[in-house]
Parts: C-alpha cells; sequence; structure tokens
C-alpha cells in the first residue's frame, strides 16, 4: 500500500512548484510592493500640497533629488514590482492552467524560479533605498532628459550613482522573469490545453 510522500513545508509554500501557490506568492508580493509605491506617491502628493513642509514620518521636507527618487521609485515599483505580477504573475499562474484544463504549467521549475527572479528584483530595487545617494533619479523609464541631464545639471557620468546602478540590475531580474513567465505561458496554452479546445474558443484572458 503506497502512500504519496507529504512535501516539507520548504518545498510545498516556498519553493513551491504548483501554479496556484506560486500565483499566492506572486499576488502577496506585488500587494506588498504596492502598499511602498502608494507610500512614496503620498508623500510626493503631500510635498506638492504643503511645499517645503516636514513630511510625517519621513522626518523632513523633500529636497529636488529625493523627489525625483520617489517618482521614479514609486512609477517603477508599481508598474513593474505591482500591477504587471499581479496581473499575470499572480491572476495568470493561478487561474489559466484551470481555463484551459491544463495539470499545471508546462515548465513548474521555471515557473518557480520566474518567481524567485521577480523577487529578487523587487529586493534588489527596495535595498537601494538604504545605501548613501539614495535609490535611482532618473524616472522610471529612464527616457531624455532625465537620463541626459538631471536636476542639478550634472551629465549621466557626473551624477551616476550606486542607487541608479542598482535600479538597472534590478531591472535586468525583472525582465528577465518576465521572459520567463511569458515562454512558460505560451507553451502551456499551445501545448496542455484539453484537447478540442481551438485558439478561437480560448478564454479572452
Amino acid at each position: 500500500m503506497s502512500h504519496e510522500h507529504e512535501l516539507p513545508f520548504w518545498r510545498k509554500y516556498i519553493f513551491s512548484v504548483d501554479h496556484k501557490v506560486i500565483g499566492i506568492q506572486y499576488t502577496v508580493t506585488a500587494l506588498c510592493f504596492l502598499v511602498v509605491g502608494f507610500c512614496l506617491m503620498l508623500a510626493m502628493r503631500y510635498q506638492l500640497a504643503w511645499p517645503g513642509s516636514t513630511i510625517p514620518l519621513f522626518g523632513s521636507a523633500m529636497t529636488p533629488d529625493q523627489y525625483n527618487m520617489a517618482g521614479a521609485m514609486h512609477g517603477t515599483i508599481m508598474v513593474f514590482l505591482g500591477v504587471v505580477p499581479l496581473a499575470v504573475g499572480g491572476f495568470g499562474n493561478y487561474v489559466m492552467p484551470l481555463q484551459i484544463g491544463a495539470p499545471d504549467m508546462a515548465f513548474p521549475k521555471l515557473n518557480m524560479a520566474s518567481y524567485w527572479v521577480f523577487f529578487l528584483g523587487g529586493v534588489t530595487m527596495l535595498f537601494s533605498f538604504t545605501i548613501p545617494g539614495g535609490p535611482a533619479q532618473w524616472g522610471w523609464t529612464s527616457y531624455a532628459p532625465l537620463s541626459i541631464i538631471d536636476a542639478l545639471g550634472k551629465t549621466p557620468a557626473e551624477a551616476l550613482q550606486t542607487g541608479q546602478t542598482l535600479w538597472l540590475i534590478g531591472m535586468v531580474f525583472l525582465i528577465t522573469s518576465s521572459l520567463l513567465g511569458s515562454v512558460n505561458f505560451i507553451v502551456t496554452i499551445v501545448q496542455l490545453r484539453v484537447p478540442g479546445l481551438s485558439f478561437f474558443r480560448l478564454p479572452f484572458f
């Protein structure tokens, strides 16, 4: 008489390969990042409403550089660490295999790797708040003109800071996570959908 082997806690809930658990991990992590992005937005709005006044819990008024940092990190966190991972990584991982009748994602371990690479990217971004010079301040897209000349008139070579470098490293992690997840989603939909479910009958999601 065979008994199913019970996975240890860290394999079942932390380094899980179950698409539902990974979907929940994405959702909880993205919601935590969204709280950080929301707090940055509150600080920016407070600065605009009462310029030069001390921001509660911040301890002082924002300098122009700090405002640029808050704007850059708010946009980055809300889009790359919040909305997209929540919608695709969280909701998509949990629901998509169920919608097409698949037992799991095509590459469960790749799915797990996608989440942990996303997590590392987010931690790298948040770690930049703790270093001297602060996080990135060239905008959440690093587009010109902020990436050409910053608020103090320095060129990128003069203004390049560790925070911006960490932002770029974090983006490498996040883009890698998106690529891993995209490959997994495409292969799962193409190869693991139930027989008879044509592309014209696929759920809109």
